[in-house]
């Protein structure tokens, strides 16, 4: 087993819904609970006290059911998946998947 089919992080994925003709998305589709490897990527903090620190994390597993506007629950905190999932090729071994998220 490797550190991609084992991560020490728990989260809860709810895929975005469809986009429906008239441009909104359609309900969220069934959560799905896995394992993972979360990372900080990067931390934008104001320098003037009382401001919310945004920071942004990479999550990386073996495959990841999550597109953008995907919701994700970790830590007991809402996150949001920004852009698209982007998936790594490669050999049997470490091909995998990784996403970035917001706090929402």
């Amino acid at each position: 087993m490797s550190l991609l089919d084992r991560g020490p992080e728990e989260i809860t994925i709810y895929p975005a819904g469809p986009v429906l003709p008239d441009g909104t998305r359609g309900p969220e589709g069934a959560p799905v609970t896995m394992r993972c490897r979360i990372q900080p990527v990067t931390s934008a903090e104001d320098a003037a006290p009382g401001y919310l620190t945004t920071t942004t994390y990479r999550v990386i597993a073996r495959t990841l059911p999550a597109g953008p506007w995907s919701r994700v629950l970790w830590r007991d905190s809402t996150w949001v998946v920004a852009g698209e999932t982007a998936h790594r090729t490669g050999s049997a071994r470490t091909r995998h998947d990784s996403a970035t998220i917001r706090k929402r």
